[in-house]
């Protein structure tokens, strides 16, 4: 199967984890509409819609429709997105008994059930939480579904690489072949760990480490030459850059500000803008408050 990889053209507009809070997602859209910028601008989601916020259903029908709304934009692959899509089988495959355990006992689901099924899951027994992920997938409209289980793992520009997480030093494919593997969307059987690392100590055949397995990658990814690494996954209390990465998940879905990172192009200096009104540029240079 041929994946095919989206390739943004600047400005681009980055947006943190939503994680259900489509309130903190409308207010930045707000102000994101009235730049300059925005009718020219691509957008990049950097995962998990899901889970947490208060109105998951809304939040995911939003994005959606943006991204309708501006071609050539995206939504990369984050790991509560492949928590739930493997979990309840939303892309048509056998459900993963191993993915349902630990969604079940590692996720913040509920607020996800609340906003499709109306109601809590069961989470004891398992059988009872499995007939609740079924009943879960079949409540969700159908074009959800396909959405979150087609959602790719990378999203890249001329001067940026954008992704849930980011590419690990303790694996012994290089950067050029890591970003290959996220395009093609392959991991178990592609990637081999060093020998002694915490990844081989940890490797998981079914969770990849780009999408969220190891934190550590977040804040120290394998640097890609030519490539600035922008990504969410792991709470910021501020916008986090260097000449390696930028980290832009300053809200986990649990309070604001949501964030966007505003790129103009390879090279040029971030711009951030919050759901709360605030604007940053460069980072940690305030020059605003609306």
């Amino acid at each position: 199967m041929t994946i095919p990889t989206t390739v943004l053209e600047y400005p681009i507009f980055a947006i943190g984890d939503v994680h259900g809070q489509t309130v903190f997602l409308q207010r930045l859209l707000t102000q994101l509409r009235c730049l300059p910028e925005w009718k020219a601008a691509r957008i990049v989601f950097l995962g998990d819609l899901v889970d947490r916020g208060p109105d998951v259903r809304c939040a995911v029908q939003t994005v959606w429709e943006l991204l309708a709304e501006k071609p050539g934009s995206v939504c990369v692959m984050g790991n509560h997105d492949f928590a739930l899509v493997r979990a309840a089988g939303l892309d048509d495959q056998p459900p993963s008994p191993s993915w349902a355990k630990r969604y079940r006992d590692n996720y913040d689901h509920a607020a996800t059930f609340q906003s499709y099924l109306g109601r809590e899951p069961r989470r004891h027994p398992f059988e009872d939480w499995c007939e609740d992920l079924a009943a879960l997938r079949e409540a969700m409209p159908e074009d959800h579904r396909h959405f979150l289980a087609h959602l790719p793992w990378l999203a890249e520009s001329a001067g940026h690489l954008f992704l849930h997480n980011g590419l690990s030093p303790e694996l012994e494919e290089p950067a050029s072949v890591q970003w290959e593997l996220l395009r093609q969307q392959k991991w178990h059987g592609y990637v081999h760990p060093r020998l002694g690392t915490e990844t081989a100590f940890h490797y998981n055949p079914e969770y990849p480490v780009w999408l969220g397995a190891d934190k550590r990658l977040s804040a120290h990814p394998l640097p890609v030459p030519g490539r600035v690494i922008v990504s969410g996954h792991v709470r910021v209390p501020t916008p986090d850059g260097n000449a390696t990465r930028i980290r832009i998940d300053t809200s986990g879905g649990m309070q604001e500000p949501l964030t966007a990172c505003l790129l103009r192009g390879p090279g040029e200096p971030p711009a951030f803008f919050f759901s709360n009104g605030e604007s940053v540029s460069p980072i940690g240079t305030k020059i605003g408050t609306k």
